[in-house]
């Protein structure tokens, strides 16, 4: 009698076991990314936006991209990280020889397993003139 006590537990075990081993195979285990860039000024998206995006510390995020036609960019990690986004306008200054001016915008976000976060980046007047 004892070995039908033993055994119906060891099986209900046995049957188990296999089905907790890949119960977390579906968990989606990347970060994602939405980077939006907006002129500080207008608060109207920028297109086609040069942005850096690279992690607090060590190196192993790195990536330079411009944003699409509606001043976006989506992209995918595949652990959670802290990362900068970095975003610069260039224009040419009219009436100054070779001079061109830059804008610039800067914030930083923790990307979450899992998780879609939005760094939203907006461009500022802080011009510097190169040149002429």
């Amino acid at each position: 009698m004892k070995k039908k006590r033993l055994l119906l537990p060891a099986l209900l075990c046995l049957s188990i076991l296999p089905l907790s081993l890949f119960a977390n195979c579906d968990k989606d285990t990347n970060c994602y990314l939405e980077v939006k860039v907006f002129d500080s000024d207008k608060k109207t998206p920028l297109s086609n936006t040069p942005i850096k995006i690279h992690q607090t510390t060590g190196n192993l995020i790195y990536l330079e991209t411009r944003t699409n036609g509606s001043g976006t960019f989506n992209t995918r990690f595949s652990a959670p990280a802290i990362v900068i986004v970095d975003a610069t306008t260039q224009f040419y200054v009219e009436g100054v020889a070779d001079s061109v001016g830059y804008r610039q915008g800067q914030t930083s976000v923790s990307l979450v397993e899992g998780e879609t976060v939005t760094a939203t980046v907006f461009i500022k007047d802080s011009v510097i003139y190169y040149g002429g």
